[in-house]
């Protein structure tokens, strides 16, 4: 008997993401690279196929929450089905309850009810008040299924449908396409990378990663990842970004941020590991002087606008088929202006210069007690304004463990005078 080939089913989901599913960037057609193959406006769209579903792909029944007139006041009716829409029996459903108070804080509780024969479950007598939203959820062969969090204040009642569906670990029975988009932008001494994965299961089957992770570069800071109202996400390990959480059919987005150490160097050159099975990548930084960028394999950085006329250095490579699947990248940031620290470590410098001044001053005239608590009190300044700068990311850890050192010592200097 002839061998199945096993990559032909992401060989096929690779080809018809790549054409029709992945890819609006958010930039205009007229700003796409010559003979660029049109995009799709939707970030959801869909082609080919009656109905707008596309040929060999899985098109997940939708999950609901909408208000239920026909059912009491403080009612929630739950609806357990599978792919095909046929009723889930015999299931521990989940009511989660917040309930949110100023005063007393958040309070959380959680009802269970098993689904009957038709695959329904349902939670009577609760409560109509603005400050409590309800979220269903269930545990199902191992994976997470939530439905969207409400309220039951205007509602009344509600009516949920949530779909479970068999779960996988193993990535090469999942029909899982990813896309990922890195925007780079250098801030002080360090170059800050946003990333957003969309993840699409175009399977029957929901996946779980099993130790997948995305390699970040030696040295690495700042890691931090959105929260999601999901279980799906990603978490800092072992210098990698590990993925997290329970994947059903559908689209899937992951978002989260880390820093790239900047000493002030022309060049920075690193490599980023990639999700699995990835057909899209997109990497780009804002276009300001003559900063170059580039991406190993791929097409030269072109200069492109957004809708509000802000320009951006963008590269993009979409897979094809007979690609070696792409695992890493390596991405160059070339030509940065030097020395690096920036504005506000020459006014911090600026400001510790005053400082240490103002200390020598103090010193070399013998001043008074009233005079080096003035100084004090313009140092503790400079302190709070270097604060609030790190907390909005406008000063880089190197640059601030550098002024709060020289702040200090400054400090002591003054304190030396009482």
């Amino acid at each position: 008997m002839r061998r199945r080939d096993s990559r032909f089913p992401m060989l096929a989901a690779l080809t018809v993401v790549s054409l029709a599913l992945l890819g609006a960037p958010a930039f205009a057609q007229d700003e796409l690279p010559a003979g660029h193959p049109p995009v799709d406006s939707t970030p959801h769209g869909h082609a080919g196929g009656a109905g707008g579903t596309i040929p060999g792909v899985f098109e997940p029944p939708e999950d609901t929450e909408q208000p239920d007139p026909t059912l009491p006041p403080g009612t929630i009716a739950v609806e357990l089905r599978d792919a095909d829409d046929k009723p889930v029996t015999g299931v521990e459903v989940t009511l989660g309850i917040l309930v949110n108070s100023i005063a007393k804080g958040d309070k959380r509780e959680h009802r269970q009810a098993n689904s009957d024969a038709r695959g329904r479950a349902t939670f009577s007598g609760l409560e109509l008040a603005s400050n409590i939203a309800y979220r269903v959820s269930v545990g199902y062969q191992g994976g997470a299924f939530a439905a969207m969090p409400f309220q039951l204040q205007q509602a009344g009642a509600m009516r949920v449908v949530l779909h479970v569906y068999p779960v996988t670990r193993d990535i090469q029975q999942a029909l899982i396409v990813a896309e990922a988009t890195l925007m780079c932008e250098v801030r002080e001494d360090r170059i800050q990378i946003d990333e957003v994965l969309g993840l699409y299961n175009l399977g029957r089957t929901a996946w779980q990663p099993d130790d997948v992770r995305m390699k970040l570069p030696e040295g690495f800071t700042g890691f931090n990842a959105q929260a999601s109202m999901s279980d799906q996400g990603v978490d800092d390990v072992g210098g990698s970004a590990r993925m997290r959480g329970t994947f059903p059919p559908g689209r899937h987005s992951i978002e989260f941020r880390w820093q790239v150490p900047w000493s002030g160097d022309k060049d920075v050159d690193f490599d980023v590991g990639m999700p699995p099975h990835v057909a899209i990548v997109r990497v780009m930084m804002p276009a300001t002087g003559n900063v170059k960028m580039s991406v190993q394999g791929f097409p030269a950085a072109e200069t492109r606008h957004d809708a509000q006329g802000q320009s951006f250095l963008v590269t993009e490579r979409r897979m094809r088929p007979d690609d070696p699947r792409l695992t890493a990248l390596s991405l160059g940031i070339h030509d940065l202006p030097t020395p690096g620290p920036g504005k506000y470590v020459a006014s911090a410098i600026a400001a510790i210069g005053v400082a240490l001044g103002l200390a020598l001053a103090l010193s070399r005239r013998g001043a008074r007690r009233i005079d080096a608590t003035a100084g004090q009190a313009a140092i503790l300044q400079d302190l709070a304004e270097l604060e609030r700068a790190k907390a909005a990311g406008d000063v880089g850890p190197k640059t601030y463990e550098r002024a709060h050192r020289e702040l200090i010592d400054a400090l002591a200097r003054t304190l030396v005078e009482i």
